[in-house]
């Protein structure tokens, strides 16, 4: 039953937009000058909200919507930010705008390849990644999903920018942070899985440095939610994330229902240790997987 409704979603997600090509109505000018707009003015209306107004915010109504209006050539792709196994970021702007980096329209657009995405059997982790993304969008320290759309060989998701890179980034130039600093970025990630968990009842199960990005005024923004999973109180027993930053009852595959105290208190303890230690490789690092889970067990 899971793997026909898997082959069904890729199915869609494949040719969608083969028949949207001779079957949809024209772009609608007014609608994509509109969408266009809003994003333009996004930075003018990305104040943080309080966890308690993010639900119910007229605004986050609009963001992380599916475009039916808007299209690649409506960007100009700057520079790549990154790459992954079947995705690209880009530093983007709107066609026409800002090429400045420091210039709050600036995004980064994550492009993703369908082929791909169906021959790694990503399908339902993108699904749950925009479907996340559009639940909280609004935190102060989660990346915001601005808006989606896609044509006939990719999927896009226009994030906002962080300009400061990766946590691990400075972790391996620094060799290691002072204690006050250490503690307030553990303070904002405590903050993070405390909104996830508590209000959406959402386990992220991949955190590290590399997923932890640091924005324009030195605040955290965790990013790629692609193994985050709506789980309230149920247990979960799925195998997932980095192996060097798995909690033990996950490669025990032993299922916890209390994530925020127990498994991602021990994915956070090495966030909370490694930048006080004089080292740049991961926790338990280990030549071997097998050596890894071990260490970790």
């Amino acid at each position: 039953m899971a793997t026909a409704t898997i082959k069904q979603g890729a199915h869609k997600l494949l040719h969608r937009d083969r028949s949207a090509t001779t079957d949809s109505p024209p772009i609608d000018n007014d609608k994509c000058q509109q969408e266009k707009q809003f994003i333009a003015d996004f930075c003018d209306n990305a104040k943080p909200l309080a966890p308690s107004q993010i639900a119910d915010s007229p605004r986050n109504k609009q963001l992380a919507t599916s475009s039916h209006q808007l299209r690649i050539q409506d960007f100009e792709l700057i520079k790549t930010l990154g790459t992954g196994t079947f995705a690209r970021v880009w530093l983007a702007t709107l066609a026409g705008g800002s090429r400045n980096s420091n210039d709050c329209r600036v995004f980064a657009l994550k492009i993703l390849r369908k082929t791909d995405i169906i021959r790694l059997k990503q399908v339902e982790h993108i699904r749950n990644e925009r479907r996340t993304l559009a639940a909280v969008a609004g935190h102060p320290f989660i990346t915001t999903l601005v808006t989606t759309f896609s044509d006939r060989d990719s999927l896009y998701m226009l994030l906002d920018y962080c300009p400061g890179g990766e946590v691990f980034s400075y972790l391996r130039k620094a060799k290691k942070f002072d204690v006050d600093t250490a503690r307030f970025y553990a303070a904002e990630i405590v903050l993070i899985l405390e909104f996830l968990h508590t209000n959406q009842g959402i386990a992220y199960r991949d955190m590290k440095p590399e997923n932890i990005l640091i924005d324009a005024e030195g605040h955290l923004k965790l990013v790629d939610f692609g193994f985050a999973k709506k789980v309230d109180t149920r247990e979960t027993y799925t195998l997932c994330g980095t192996p060097e930053y798995l909690a033990p009852e996950v490669i025990k595959n032993s299922g916890n229902p209390h994530f925020f105290s127990a498994t991602q208190a021990t994915t956070l303890l090495p966030l909370r240790i490694q930048p006080l230690i004089a080292r740049t490789c991961r926790p338990w690092d280990s030549r071997r997987l097998v050596g890894v889970w071990n260490s970790r067990v």
